[in-house]
């Protein structure tokens, strides 16, 4: 006879719950950087409003365009930088999420 250790309902709620507090908390993580993203990209659009006001305008303002560009550099990066954080957060959670599974996969054969 095989014999497999017997799990309790209370052991099997509480991994439900420790398991269901995870995906909130990843959901809430995702989403917070998400609007982020969304928000510095309405600020980088508002930068290229700026930079094409200024490039309109008569000469003297060499100090202001060049602010406004390393603005938008700025913003650039630190949507890349955003971006690549959500997706290695992803990638990272995925592959806590793998192993689990395929370790309870290799006690059940």
């Amino acid at each position: 006879m095989n014999e497999q250790p017997r799990e309790t309902v209370m052991e099997i709620f509480l991994l439900g719950l420790k398991t269901w507090l995870a995906e909130m908390k990843w959901l809430v993580r995702s989403l917070s950087g998400r609007f982020e993203v969304g928000r510095l990209e309405k600020e980088l659009e508002r930068e290229y409003g700026i930079l094409g006001r200024i490039a309109e305008a008569p000469r003297g303002k060499k100090a202001e365009k060049e602010l406004c560009l390393r603005q938008i550099d700025f913003l650039k990066e630190e949507i890349a930088a955003l971006k690549e954080e959500l997706a290695n957060d992803r990638e990272e959670r995925m592959k806590h999420v793998r192993r689990e599974d395929g370790g309870a996969q290799g006690e059940e054969q």
